[in-house]
């Protein structure tokens, strides 16, 4: 069964995991889901440099299943 994430939850290591992206993709994704307040499309998660068609197309012929859609960011911790 492929791994289910919600791009939107998230942190750094699942998405390098779930997407097989490198360390500063990952941060990247995290960046633009900050800046966006959440991805609600693909086509804004192709918005991160390294993040592509191809990609999307891989993680799906892979049966990978990511959740898009506008999903409350994880609250930060305050120090």
């Amino acid at each position: 069964m492929a791994e289910t994430i919600d791009i939107n939850k998230a942190n750094a290591e699942e998405l390098q995991r779930a997407l097989q992206v490198s360390e500063e993709c990952a941060r990247m994704i995290l960046d633009k889901r900050e800046q966006l307040g959440g991805f609600t499309s693909w086509e804004q998660l192709k918005q991160v440099a390294g993040v592509d068609d191809a990609l999307i197309e891989s993680l799906s012929d892979a049966g990978m299943k990511v959740l898009v859609g506008r999903t409350p960011p994880r609250p930060k911790k305050v120090a």
